[in-house]
């Protein structure tokens, strides 16, 4: 195929085509996930199938006599199905530069063929373009031309002679320098680039209010590369994501190149079996912005690396209100049916501060929400620079930029770097400037003196020399702002190796800078890993959202984000930090850890005596001075505040070692008020001796107590003289009081509490709520209370023992404990809405069927973990938390539908409600709903911890109901405490105190907070924003099994004896589709999906709750699936109500009813029943003695989980009085092995009459079991 079109040749442009000769054979390229493989072609997921411009189809014909120049250009062509458009003598003008050029493929590989010298019309595998001659030529033909055999100057403006160019090289860089005017292609383009978007300003198109959006670019592109790093890096395959990314942010002003630079960074090192999405382009002579917000793309060097760099655009400066190009083209998309092709957010926040129009305004967030996130997490900052000349005005913009964000962030451990890209330079100036260190040198020099002239830079000069920082020349200047600087000259068009060799120097420029960085950070201990730094972005996000006056704080971030380690050093790291709460800026860190000494002795002290672990201090001491010194080194680098304070406000710096940095002192407004580094009397090394030293003596010291008080003549021993409660005594009574005291202000000590540590032991975590607000860990509250003899479940602590010389009243507590042998019994309940009523009436009949007639049981008794989710959350609360009976439970929640779904004004008037729901975000009134269950749940009454002072409502049971975070991630809040170590799919959240734990209502709401119909909730404690559960959830019964495991362990059981989990009703005929939970548009009915949209396509996917319950019990043995787990959901064969249909609920309830009337599953019910009042029952073994390889002899006791003298105890007695004389048997225990059934012993007639009267005691008490294959392998 020959081709017929001619062309007009433009000097100076490198085989640039004109617009109508674009080949769009291409246009099957796709913009494919990062880092993917290029052998196949189309589109792939959510990407848009883009046209890549063919370069060699139409470079430099005006030499050729409309000849085809390459073999595998013809090969090519004939391959496609796409026809070329033709063209005559067409004209164009020539870009000056690549920041002016607009092009947005994937990256573009040019691999030609054996092209044909222009002089000997031969063909050779090596041609070389000469870009000022602009023809091609061998190795041959090259020195007789005459420019080249006498080394002519260029006629190009440039110093250098006649240029070699590498022909596949000049095709890359004219790739990224060719503009479209194709506005298909154009808006093809505009569709790809949105999907790279990663956070901005979203503005409805009826003038709503804006909002913040994040549409997960970060974990994406670094999912998107996970395996290709694993595989290259064997030894770092885990489930967690510990490389360290880097952030590069471009900035400048609109047009002068941003996107030019990161699509030449990308294109100009792609591997040849790679594609990388890259920017689009500022057209030619444009005047609009071209995109919006911030979007992100992959180095494709370092994507697979420990390292990876990360690419971020910005957009421009000086935009103003100008509607960005890619902003129209997305509204017309949404018109389309490429309207799917955009992106969706993973998370939406409310801006808080934008609260007038110019707040609300593009230009604001581009000056001033933008550059808060930008400086804050960027190791370098790339600013971009057109034109030279205005480098004066350029560096006043760097300067603002950078001043808008310095105070809004305290203890960033390293300001960013910045390299200044000179974009199109002209090339005309010396060789020399080409270097990076002359050029930067240069233009410093240049504008050292301006720092006494400039307006702006005396401002800021002035700023720092009032701080005490010398400001002489604009270097000094900029470097208050930047930890280095650096610039880079980028030439105009005409020089491909030229534009390649100063991108690889800005590339280098580039890896230098964020190396540094990086030891910088490693240095501070503030090098994050990916998992990391994308949890400090989201909290970061949501903080800006909020506030944009407030300081970012790193340090406190940290808490939530990179937790202290739930180990002795963590604990008593924990206890160091609420000393210096308590005291402020009061204390010296000497003083600090000479208290602590003696408690952390103390502490050893206990642990060694209750792991039994004899011996003395130096034989006990070195397994915990790794503990120590972690503790104080975390403390040193991390906690303690800079001590440097300002004499004339009395202002202390809150900067720690870590996070110091450049800056200087800032005070806790994000101020800085002076110059200067970290400055503390003490550190880790000066104190590290002190405080091993002490700790040492005092543990020899409290050690020879113990000795001493246990050295009492035998007839004078008691219970209590073995070495654990001898050594607890030691503890509370010299110790533990008398230390609290001391550091409390004004003797407070319930000012010394934590949700994570026991701040009894600082050994455990806490998990038992006393009236006084502290919380204590099991083994504290079984050693300090009283059992009731015979019992092991229930236990009387009569005071705190962190309270023990307090003035405060003490009041005694009971403490329920699940013993250790006893099994799991488990209840589950799914989300629905109002259909929450079928759970109800379903635990409702179970109670009745377990009770018979005269039963007063309550259902709760029989569980010893709840899980639900939504309504289902709302339901175990009620019944756990607030300890309601059933029927309490049913009118509750009726009224709180009744009182919830309450319309906005308005908002049942057709297309009018619309609107209302629109400016609303959510179809209910928010207000309503929190009153509810404020009243239901009440006030103040925390889920976890404070103080309680009524314990009638306080049930044993573990309750646990499921949220997610504004950021899409799942969440647990629950009444308990867990130890895990390994990554899961959901966070388990513990607060460490009162002030940010969820009070019971906080977490019903969380749970329920469901899309569209009401509001996220924003809980100010936890500064955490929560949507429904059901997004992940619905079914919580995963969460279930993994969270027993984790609280009691699988060692008495692999397996719960009982699982139960309930619905809200199915269809069978159809898989749910919640059509109701639609995405509320914002504005007028085309406009764009976000996040109620995303939010309710992951709910239709979890709403399948009986999927979730069969993928669940597929992995499980037959026999334990049929026996111990069971669902109840009742089939609606005539579809089901919407969850917000309150006015069903009456029928609804009347349906279940006729459901559980059937004979089936009445039967079902009955099996349930019996079940539960088996389980109360368990066999706690007190020796085993093997008998060969196959088979042992275990001897124990059988136990009832109800305490002596208990209602639930006599209760349970009754009933199986009534149920034996009704059918005139005996019950009996059995052990079963792999189905053979073996009787162990009645519980006679006598056992049950001790039963109803409080007791219980076989005839027969212990119990001999021989087991032929395992302990493991019998049920009891």
């Amino acid at each position: 195929m020959s081709d017929s079109r001619s062309h007009r040749l433009v000097p100076g442009l490198l085989g640039v085509p004109s617009a109508a000769s674009i080949d769009h054979r291409n246009a099957s390229t796709s913009s494919r996930s990062e880092g993917t493989s290029s052998s196949s072609r189309g589109q792939v997921g959510n990407k848009v199938a883009l046209p890549v411009r063919d370069t060699s189809s139409a470079i430099f014909p005006g030499h050729r006599n409309n000849r085809s120049r390459s073999k595998t250009r013809h090969n090519n062509r004939s391959r496609s199905n796409t026809t070329t458009s033709s063209t005559t003598d067409v004209d164009f003008r020539v870009p000056p530069g690549p920041g002016n050029l607009h092009s947005r493929v994937n990256s573009f590989r040019s691999e030609p063929g054996e092209e044909i010298c222009d002089d000997c019309q031969e063909a050779h595998p090596d041609i070389w373009h000469c870009n000022d001659c602009d023809i091609y030529l061998c190795d041959s033909c090259w020195p007789k031309q005459p420019a080249h055999r006498r080394q002519r100057p260029a006629r190009n403006g440039a110093r250098a002679r006649h240029e070699r160019n590498n022909i596949a090289l000049a095709r890359k860089v004219n790739n990224v320098l060719i503009p479209p005017s194709d506005p298909r292609e154009l808006s093809q383009l505009h569709a790809a680039d949105a999907q790279t978007a990663w956070f901005g300003c979203h503005r409805p198109a009826d003038g709503g209010d804006p909002t913040f959006r994040d549409y997960g670019r970060f974990a994406q592109l670094l999912s998107a590369t996970a395996d290709s790093w694993q595989s290259g890096f064997q030894h770092t395959r885990s489930s967690r994501d510990n490389r360290t990314p880097s952030l590069v942010s471009f900035v400048g002003q609109t047009g002068h190149g941003k996107s030019t630079l990161i699509k030449l960074l990308v294109d100009l090192h792609v591997a040849p079996n790679q594609e990388f999405s890259t920017p689009v382009i500022g057209a030619a002579g444009g005047t609009d912005p071209t995109s919006e917000n911030v979007h992100l793309y992959s180095d494709p060097v370092t994507a697979s690396s420990e390292a990876p760099l990360l690419y971020a655009d910005c957009e421009g400066l000086l935009g103003g209100e100008r509607e960005p190009i890619s902003a129209k083209i997305k509204r017309s998309l949404q018109k389309s049916d490429m309207s799917g092709s955009l992106p969706i957010p993973v998370s939406e926040r409310e801006l808080a501060w934008a609260d007038t129009s110019s707040l609300r305004s593009r230009q604001y967030a581009v000056t001033h929400l933008f550059p808060r996130l930008l400086y804050t997490f960027s190791d370098v900052i790339v600013f971009v620079l057109k034109n030279p000349r205005a480098i004066e005005d350029f560096l006043e913009h760097l300067v603002k930029w950078a001043d808008a964000a310095l105070e809004t962030s305290s203890n960033q451990p390293v300001l960013p770097h910045v390299i200044i890209a000179l974009n199109a330079s002209e090339n005309d100036i010396e060789e020399r400037q080409w270097d990076p260190d002359v050029a930067t040198s240069t233009v410093l020099d240049s504008l050292s003196s301006t720092v006494f002239k400039n307006t702006t830079f005396k401002t800021y000069a002035r700023f720092w020399r009032e701080r005490k920082r010398p400001i002489e020349t604009v270097k000094q200047l900029i470097r208050s702002y930047y930890s280095s600087i650096k610039v880079v000259r980028v030439p105009a068009q005409g020089r491909p190796h030229l534009i390649e060799t100063q991108i690889k120097k800005l590339y280098t420029a580039i890896l230098s800078a964020c190396e540094m960085a990086r030891r910088r950070k490693t240095e501070m201990r503030m090098l994050l890993d990916a998992e990391e730094l994308q949890s400090y972005l989201q909290s970061a996000f949501d903080h800006f959202a909020r506030s944009l006056d407030h300081p970012f704080d790193f340090v406190e971030a940290s808490f939530s984000n990179s937790p202290i380690p739930l180990d002795f050093g963590g604990n008593i790291l924990k206890l160091a930090l609420n000393i210096m709460r308590v005291w402020k800026n009061r204390i010296e860190i000497e003083f600090l850890f000479q208290e602590l000494s003696y408690m952390v002795a103390s502490c050893i002290m206990l642990d060694s005596a209750r792991n039994k672990n004899p011996g003395m201090a130096r034989d006990i001491f070195p397994s915990y001075l790794a503990h120590l010194d972690a503790a104080l080194e975390n403390f040193c680098e991390s906690h303690w505040p800079c001590e440097h304070v300002d004499h004339e406000t009395g202002s202390r710096c809150v900067n720690v070692k870590s996070g110091h940095g450049e800056k200087g002192h800032q005070n806790a407004n994000g101020k800085i008020f002076a110059d200067g580094p970290y400055t503390s009397r003490k550190s880790f090394n000066t104190l590290q001796k002190e405080f091993t030293s002490n700790t040492y003596f005092h543990l020899d010291e409290l050690l020879s107590i113990l000795r001493d008080r246990r050295a009492v003549p035998l007839e004078r021993r008691t219970l209590r003289n073995d070495e654990i409660h001898v050594a607890a005594d030691i503890h509370r009574d010299d110790v533990l009081t008398s230390f609290y005291l001391h550091v409390s202000d004004h003797g407070e000590v319930e000012r010394y509490n934590s949700h994570s540590v026991c701040f009894c032991c600082l050994l455990r975590p806490p998990e038992h709520a006393l009236p006084c607000g502290h919380v204590l860990c099991t083994q504290c509250i079984s050693i300090y209370g009283r059992h009731q003899p015979g019992c092991t479940t229930e236990i009387t602590i009569d005071s705190c023992p962190l309270e023990a010389h307090s003035k405060r009243t003490s009041q005694a507590w009971k403490v329920h404990l699940k013993p250790e042998a006893a099994g799991v019994r488990i209840l589950t309940l799914d989300g629905g809405g109002m259909r929450g009523i079928v759970e109800l009436e379903a635990l409702q009949f179970l109670e009745k069927t377990l009770n018979g007639k005269n039963g007063r049981l309550r259902i709760q008794s029989f569980f010893d973990l709840v899980v639900g989710t939504s309504t289902g959350g709302l339901i175990a609360l009620g019944l756990i938390s607030r300890n309601w009976t059933i029927s309490t439970c049913i009118q509750e929640f009726k009224d709180l539908c009744l009182k919830a779904f309450t319309r906005r004004f308005g908002g049942n008037i057709p297309l009018f409600g619309m609107l209302v729901d629109s400016f609303n975000h959510s179809k209910y009134e928010t207000t309503p709903l929190r009153e509810a269950l404020q009243e239901a749940f009440t006030e103040n009454q925390y889920l976890f911890g404070g103080q309680r002072y009524d314990q009638t409502w306080n049930m044993p049971v573990k309750v646990a109901v499921t949220t997610t975070l504004l950021s899409m991630s799942p969440v647990i809040v629950a009444n308990y405490n867990r130890q895990c170590d390994d990554k899961l799919p959901y966070q388990f959240q513990r607060n460490d105190s009162v002030d940010t734990e969820m009070k019971i209502w906080e977490a019903a709401r969380a749970t329920s907070a469901a899309p569209t119909y009401f509001k996220p909730f924003h809980h100010e404690g936890a500064k955490q924003t929560y949507l429904d559960g059901a997004l992940y959830y619905n079914n919580p019964v995963d969460i279930a099994e993994s969270e027993w495991k984790l609280i009691w362990g699988t060692k008495p059981c692999s397996h719960p004896d009982i699982l139960l989990s309930l619905g809200t009703g199915f269809d069978p005929h159809k898989r749910e589709r919640p059509t109701q939970i639609r995405a509320i548009k914002r504005g007028i009915s085309r406009e764009t999906k976000h996040l109620f949209k995303m939010a309710a396509d992951r709910m239709h996917d979890a709403l399948d709750c009986e999927k979730a319950w069969r993928e669940h019990i597929r992995h499980l043995p037959i026999e334990i699936s049929n026996s111990r787990f069971t669902r109840y959901s009742p089939e609606f064969p005539r579809g089901l109500p919407s969850l917000d249909d309150v006015g069903q609920l009456d029928r609804l309830q009347e349906a279940v009813g006729r459901d559980l009337a059937r004979n089936d599953i009445t039967a079902l019910f009955q099996k349930i029943a019996m079940q539960l009042v088996a389980t109360s029952f368990y066999f706690e073994h007190t020796r085993v003695q093997q008998r060969g390889p196959e088979a042992a002899k275990i001897t124990g006791r059988i136990y009832c989980r109800f305490a002596e003298d208990s209602f639930e105890l006599q209760e349970l007695g009754k009933l199986i009085r009534d149920k034996v004389g009704a059918n005139n048997e005996t019950p009996f225990f059995s052990v079963y092995e792999r189905g053979i059934e073996s009787r162990l012993c009645a519980l006679d007639h006598d056992a049950v009459y001790d039963m109803v009267r409080g007791r219980f005691k076989l005839r027969t008490p212990i119990i001999e079991i021989t087991a032929t294959r395992s302990v493991a392998s019998q049920d009891v």
